[in-house]
């Protein structure tokens, strides 16, 4: 095979190796359940956070303190807020999330691209050994820059889970 061939199947590889591990990331983050179970709010440990849309359309959201059949309680900025039941539309259970799958999804896409720029300007002249120490070089180096930024990325976020939706 020629170089300019061995660098497009290359590329063409990574493409699909990374494109398959976007396709299972958004099948694994698309669907949320919804649920008309009030009890699924009362598993909900004490002090996590809750973020509640009533039916008027806004947005309230603290520490859960406590939950009867009627009321929900929150902490907002540290002064008790009561919601009752019937004015409550859904509630989502918003936790931190994790930053491992983000670094390791950046991770992938900088080797990636360190490998395609290296076999982009790798030449065909006699120095095919230094060539490939580069195009490796470029790879690692893109590895450690997109799970720096992918860390940082997947630390800043919030995941929300549905866990209630009235009827």
């Amino acid at each position: 095979m020629r170089t300019i061939e061995k660098q497009f199947v290359t590329v063409v590889l990574i493409a699909a190796a990374l494109s398959s591990s976007i396709g299972v990331f958004a099948q694994a983050n698309g669907a949320s359940q919804t649920t008309g179970d009030w009890s699924a709010v009362s598993a909900v440990p004490t002090g996590d956070r809750l973020a509640v849309k009533l039916k008027s359309g806004e947005t309230v959201e603290g520490k859960f303190t406590a939950v009867s059949d009627s009321a929900l309680s929150l902490s907002v900025k540290g002064k008790p807020v009561d919601v009752k039941r019937d004015e409550i539309f859904s509630v989502h259970h918003v936790t931190k999330k994790s930053a491992t799958k983000a670094t390791l999804i950046g991770m992938g896409v900088g080797a990636g691209a360190g490998a395609a720029i290296g076999l982009a300007g790798s030449s065909g002249d006699s120095f095919d050994k230094l060539d490939h120490a580069v195009t490796a070089g470029l790879a690692v180096l893109g590895a450690g820059a997109g799970a720096a930024v992918g860390y940082f990325i997947g630390r800043s976020g919030r995941k929300r889970v549905l866990i209630y939706q009235a009827p």
